[in-house]
């Protein structure tokens, strides 16, 4: 249920940039800003792209340019962990999926298409399954598109690029960035070369406070370290003053004793707490140092990446905390796109839940479905994936989700987010959809 953010979370949390743990870092962009596009319930938040050159890879024509495509029928299939012990699964984002293409279904399908949703294929978390299910979707059931993918393992990248398969879900694997054939539904959130961070709601957040410190708390492994590296500076660059980072935390394993951490955190600010504390950790970690902090008297702002799932509203140990999102959450029913999610999951969502990972689901199969909208009936691989990669396509309307915009955010994510607040057992809107401009490193 929450494996998709908790990696995202994973992936982003560690050290502070000069290597230490727990100690204060310097602020060495005091007085920087960055601007920042707000939406309104009308008027969307805008971000600027960087240019970029180069070739991407997957790139070239496709071996079976109608593969998967007949004059009645798209077919589609998806590629996500389903059954794993050692993690939450994504049965929700095939659901969410679902109910989209059949939504689509029951209006008559796309220029007199059906959507073929074959449903998702388990990979275990296995690689050695994952690069299966890729090869089995692409050259024995032939699909025309993957989707949704929703898997932390980017082995399936190799099939699929070979056939020149589209393959669509939210980059939490790098198999969803800088290739020609693959789209992240948000963008690439992986870049190897620029830093498009979305550092809007932290910004909101203490836009009212004359104390601008925060605390980072990631995990303790190297893609941890180069993320909160990564969110350092771009909080920084914001404005804001990072006093402490630390990554002495151990994924799943919250501290048996955090009496120190929490010391540390206490005084980080010049001998006083922070205004903000950002957890980059896994749900354990998270619920467990939220109420140690709480019950230290900490009375500042807590915010994760993994705190909003509707059917956890009632967990005392999250109340009173913020949540970091990339699209408008489920109780902004003033929203036509949300209140069409909610619809669609309602109706034909087979028993799903509000959850973040049905919204994944609904929002990478409506992304296929625009593409192939733009693309026209006359439909082939090669001109889907033109009609993608070229200037006229873009996806998101900067209000429910940021916008993307193509070849651009195959290197690096659409710099847009949103938070929302759960108090006394009610999530709700704590800052609408903000975007940043990103920038290389």
């Amino acid at each position: 249920m929450l494996a998709t953010m908790l990696v995202l979370a994973a992936a982003c949390g560690g050290s502070g940039a000069d290597g230490t743990d727990g100690a204060a870092s310097a602020d060495s962009s005091a007085g920087t800003t960055v601007a920042l596009s707000r939406s309104t319930a009308s008027s969307p938040a805008t971000w600027t792209s960087i240019p970029v050159s180069g070739d991407l890879q997957c790139s070239g024509q496709a071996p079976d340019p109608t593969q998967g495509i007949t004059d009645t029928s798209i077919k589609i299939g998806g590629l996500g962990t389903l059954s794993n012990s050692g993690t939450s699964t994504y049965q929700e984002t095939d659901l969410g999926a679902r109910a989209r293409f059949a939504r689509e279904n029951a209006a008559g399908g796309v220029f007199g298409r059906k959507i073929d949703y074959i449903g998702m294929s388990d990979d275990g978390l296995s690689a050695q399954q994952n690069a299966d299910v890729g090869k089995k979707l692409a050259e024995n059931e032939k699909v025309f598109a993957v989707a949704p993918v929703a898997t932390s393992i980017s082995a399936y990248a190799d099939s699929l690029c070979a056939n020149k398969v589209p393959a669509f879900g939210w980059s939490f694997n790098n198999g969803l960035c800088n290739r020609a054939n693959t789209f992240g539904i948000t963008g690439c959130l992986l870049p190897d070369k620029y830093n498009s961070i979305q550092v809007g709601p932290y910004v909101e957040l203490l836009a009212d406070k004359s104390d601008k410190s925060v605390v980072l708390l990631g995990v303790d492994n190297a893609s941890a370290r180069q993320g909160v590296a990564d969110t350092k500076r771009s909080l920084e660059r914001a404005g804001l003053k990072v006093v402490m980072t630390s990554n002495t935390l151990q994924l799943g394993q919250p501290p048996a004793d955090p009496s120190t951490l929490v010391r540390q955190i206490m005084t980080a600010n010049s001998g006083k707490p922070p205004a903000m504390i950002y957890h980059v950790t896994d749900f354990v970690n998270v619920t467990a140092l939220v109420q140690t902090l709480t019950a230290a008297g900490y009375q500042g702002i807590q915010i994760s990446a993994v705190g909003y799932d509707p059917r956890l509203a009632g967990l005392k140990a999250l109340d009173d905390t913020y949540t970091y999102l990339q699209w408008l959450p489920f109780q902004t029913t003033d929203n036509a796109v949300v209140r069409q999610m909610t619809d669609d999951i309602a109706k034909y969502g087979e028993g799903a839940g509000l959850s973040i990972t049905t919204a994944m689901g609904w929002i990478t199969a409506d992304m296929v479905i625009a593409g192939l909208k733009a693309t026209g009936k006359d439909l082939t691989v090669d001109k889907f994936l033109s009609t993608l990669n070229g200037p006229d396509f873009h996806y998101g309307d900067g209000i429910f989700l940021g916008r993307t915009a193509w070849p651009e955010n195959h290197y690096y994510a659409a710099p847009c987010a949103t938070a929302t607040n759960l108090k006394d057992g009610k999530y709700a809107l704590a800052v609408p959809l903000v975007c940043n401009d990103p920038y290389a490193d």
